[in-house]
C-alpha cells in the first residue's frame, strides 16, 4: 500500500483548499475582463469606422450634390450658349469648388462636348453609370484608373435639361480619390491602427499602401463576411498571416451602397488592440504564481508546525520502547500537540514508575523464591532420607522373603525325591 508522508497531505490539502477558490476566481476574472476589453476594444472600432464613414458619405455626397448644381446651371443647360462660353463656365466652376480635376459635358452619343481639362475623356457610351444618367438619374462610377497621368478616379454624373425637361446632355465630374483618402489616411489607431475601404467586388478603394489599391483582398472569407453586413466587429488573418481585428462601417444613404457599396474598416492587428488584455493576463498569472508560491510557503510552515511535534513524540516513543523510560519532550505550540506531548510524558513517568515498582516486587518475589526453594530442598532431603529408610526396611523384609522362598522351594524338592526312591522301591 502506497504510504504518502503526512508533511505532503498537509501541502496537498492545504494547495488543493487554498487553490481551488483562488483558481475559480482566476479563471472568472480572465475570461470576463477579457471579454469586456474585447467588447469595448471592438466597440470603439465601430464607433470610429463610423464616424469616419459619415465624414467619407458627406464627402461623396458633397460630389453628388456638386454635379447635380452643375447640371442645373442655365448656361450649361442653354442651347443659345456656345461651348467657349460653356467652357469658361465649367473652369470657373471647377475653381470654385475645388474639388473636381475636371469636368466634362457629353452628349448622349457619347461623344466629349467640351472638357475643362480633357484628361479624362475616354469612352463614355461603354460605361453603365453612363447609360444610367442617360436614362434621367445621376450616377456615380466604381474608382477606376486613369493613365496620363495615372491616376484614380471617381466620376460623378447627372443629366443635362432644357428649359422642356429633355435631356440633351450628360454631365461629369471627376474627382480624384485622393480626396476620399485625405480623411481615410489620417486615421491612425494607436501605433499599428489604420483605415481602408474596399468596395462590392472586394477590391481596395482606399489603404494607406497605394499600391494595393483596386487589388483584391487577399481573404475570400473576409470579404464574404464584411460585404453582406452594414457594420459591427470582424476579424480577419491579412496577407501575413497577422490577425487582426476590424470595425465595419457601411454609407446610410441608400444610393450610395447601391451604387458604390463600399465598407470602410478601421482594422487593427489582435497583438495591439488586446495589449491591455494580454498586460492584465501577465499580471494576473504573476499574481496567480505569487499566490502559489505564498501558500507552498504557509503550507510548509504550518505542516512543519504539526509534522516537526509529531516527529518529536514518534522519536521519544521509540526511546521509550527501546528501554528510556527517563525521555521527555518538550513542545510549545499551545494546541492539541502540546496536549499530546505532555501525556505522553505523564505516561513516560508512570511507565518509569511502573518500571521501579515491578523491579521492586520482582526482588520482593525472587527473595520469596529463594527462601521457599531452600525450604524445598530442606524437606526434600528429609523426605530423601525417610524414603531411604524405609527402602532399607523394605529391602530386608524382601531378603527375609527370598530365603523362606528359597527353604520352601528345597523342602518340596527333597520331598519329591523322597516319594521318587520310596515308589521305585516298592
Amino acid at each position: 500500500m502506497l504510504k504518502i508522508a503526512l508533511r505532503k497531505k498537509i501541502i496537498f490539502l492545504f494547495l488543493f483548499f487554498g487553490l481551488l477558490p483562488f483558481v475559480i476566481a482566476f479563471f472568472l476574472t480572465i475570461v470576463q475582463i477579457q471579454k469586456s476589453l474585447k467588447e469595448t476594444r471592438g466597440s470603439s472600432l465601430i464607433s470610429l469606422s463610423s464616424e469616419v464613414m459619415g465624414s467619407v458619405e458627406k464627402t461623396v455626397q458633397s460630389i453628388y450634390a456638386d454635379v447635380e448644381l452643375l447640371s442645373a446651371n442655365p448656361l450649361i443647360r442653354s442651347n443659345q450658349v456656345g461651348n467657349e462660353e460653356k467652357l469658361l463656365e465649367l473652369r470657373k466652376i471647377q475653381d470654385f469648388y475645388g474639388i473636381f480635376e475636371d469636368i466634362t459635358l457629353i452628349d448622349l452619343d457619347g461623344n466629349v462636348i467640351i472638357s475643362t481639362t480633357y484628361q479624362y475623356r475616354g469612352d463614355w457610351k461603354n460605361k453603365q453609370w453612363y447609360q444610367e444618367v442617360k436614362q434621367g438619374k445621376s450616377s456615380m462610377s466604381p474608382a477606376h484608373i486613369i493613365l496620363g497621368p495615372y491616376k484614380v478616379i471617381l466620376s460623378t454624373a447627372a443629366p443635362v435639361k432644357n428649359e422642356e425637361g429633355k435631356i440633351i446632355a450628360v454631365i461629369a465630374g471627376q474627382v480624384n480619390m485622393e480626396k476620399i483618402w485625405e480623411t481615410t489616411d489620417k486615421i491612425k489607431v494607436e501605433e499599428k491602427g489604420f483605415a481602408f475601404i474596399v468596395n462590392k467586388e472586394g477590391r481596395f478603394v482606399a489603404y494607406p499602401e497605394k499600391e494595393k489599391i483596386l487589388t483584391l483582398m487577399s481573404s475570400p472569407s473576409f470579404i464574404k463576411e464584411v460585404l453582406s453586413g452594414d457594420g459591427g466587429v470582424t476579424n480577419y488573418a491579412d496577407e501575413n498571416k497577422q490577425k487582426m481585428i476590424g470595425g465595419v462601417a457601411s454609407f446610410l444613404e441608400e444610393k450610395l451602397i447601391d451604387q458604390l457599396g463600399w465598407k470602410l474598416i478601421i482594422a487593427q492587428p489582435e497583438s495591439e488592440a488586446f495589449a491591455l488584455v494580454n498586460t492584465f493576463q501577465r499580471q494576473v498569472i504573476i499574481i496567480f504564481l505569487s499566490g502559489i508560491v505564498l501558500l507552498l510557503i504557509i503550507s510548509y510552515l504550518l505542516s512543519n508546525k504539526i509534522v516537526v511535534p509529531i516527529k518529536k513524540i514518534i522519536t521519544a516513543t521509540k526511546k521509550i520502547a527501546l528501554g528510556e523510560l527517563g525521555t521527555q519532550i518538550t513542545i510549545k505550540t499551545g494546541d492539541e500537540v502540546e496536549e499530546l506531548a505532555e501525556s505522553f510524558n505523564k505516561m513516560a513517568i508512570d511507565l518509569k514508575k511502573s518500571r521501579i515498582v515491578i523491579e521492586e516486587s520482582k526482588d520482593v518475589l525472587e527473595i520469596r523464591v529463594a527462601a521457599r526453594t531452600k525450604e524445598l530442598q530442606e524437606l526434600t532431603k528429609g523426605l530423601e532420607e525417610k524414603v531411604g529408610e524405609r527402602t532399607k526396611e523394605l529391602q530386608g523384609q524382601v531378603d527375609e522373603l527370598e530365603r523362606f522362598r528359597r527353604l520352601t522351594v528345597g523342602r518340596e524338592l527333597k520331598m519329591l525325591e523322597l516319594k521318587k526312591e520310596l515308589k521305585n522301591k516298592k
